[in-house]
């Protein structure tokens, strides 16, 4: 299963959309916990740190970007995070603008339970078989005939 157990914390100021994802994350195996601003999720990264964020770049009060800012300008680390919005950035794009804010992937609302799933299968850890350790996302699992240092 996707989530086996891995917590996700949904950062985003609509409840019936917060309240939709921990249903459908929960079903993909995750451990689901929510915030509805940015004040909220600092708060829970604090007090767990997720294995994945999904947050919502555009929200009340401290949203997703200022989110990211302050994480990356604390030096905490910042979780794997999928940036979610509703709106379309035109000069540089939804995924560009997460990207360069420090998210790892982004999705545009609405998106359907295939690009969720593509998205977080991008950005967990992926378990490395044969050494028992995870990869990290984008490595790749050496070959049978790769070479290995002694």
């Amino acid at each position: 299963m996707l989530g086996a157990g891995k917590l996700a914390l949904v950062v985003d100021d609509q409840s019936d959309f917060r309240i939709a994802m921990e249903q459908l994350l929960v079903a993909l195996g995750f451990r689901v916990t929510c915030a509805a601003n940015g004040i909220e999720a600092i708060a829970r990264l604090e007090q767990e740190p997720p294995t994945v964020m999904l947050l919502d770049l555009f929200m009340p009060g401290m949203d997703g970007i200022e989110l990211l800012r302050q994480l990356q300008m604390s030096g905490k680390p910042v979780p794997p995070t999928i940036a979610l919005t509703g709106y379309i950035d035109h000069q540089y794009g939804v995924g560009r603008t997460a990207e360069l804010l420090g998210a790892t992937a982004a999705l545009l609302k609405p998106f359907t339970r295939e690009q969720l799933e593509a998205a977080l299968a991008s950005v967990l850890p992926k378990p490395d078989v044969a050494a028992g350790l995870p990869l990290l996302p984008g490595e790749d699992h050496p070959g049978p005939d790769s070479v290995q240092p002694n």
